[in-house]
């Protein structure tokens, strides 16, 4: 995330501490703090064009690795797995999961449907 003031990156998401904060959440827009100059401000996870897209649920980046279904563990990854939904890997926080959509292709802006392994 970029921050709007200093237009550096590296803006992490920030706690919510108003109602206000939690009624903004509840339609996309979360509260985010810049690690260079310390401001608070709101956004949203990602752009409304990435939302149909695999994407990470941690930190809503787009470019993805895709990785073998075995190294995603959670309760329902054994049905993933049966199902041969894509598995894939966030780079930055390193979170593993499985996705049904299709992933944002970064050269032309497109979708590009997951392939079987």
């Amino acid at each position: 995330m970029t921050c709007p003031l200093c237009h550096q990156d590296g803006a992490r998401r920030s706690r919510r501490h108003s109602i206000a904060d939690y009624l903004l959440s509840a339609v996309g827009v979360y509260p985010w703090r810049c690690q260079s100059c310390n401001a608070r401000f709101h956004a949203r996870l990602m752009p409304l064009t990435h939302s149909l897209h695999a994407h990470c649920p941690i930190c809503g980046n787009v470019s993805l690795k895709r990785i073998s279904p075995d190294y995603v563990n959670s309760l329902t990854g054994p049905l993933w797995r049966f199902l041969r939904i894509p598995a894939f890997r966030c780079e930055p926080c390193r979170y593993k999961y499985f996705s049904i959509l299709p992933m944002y292709n970064a050269h032309n802006g497109e979708a590009q449907a997951p392939t079987g392994d």
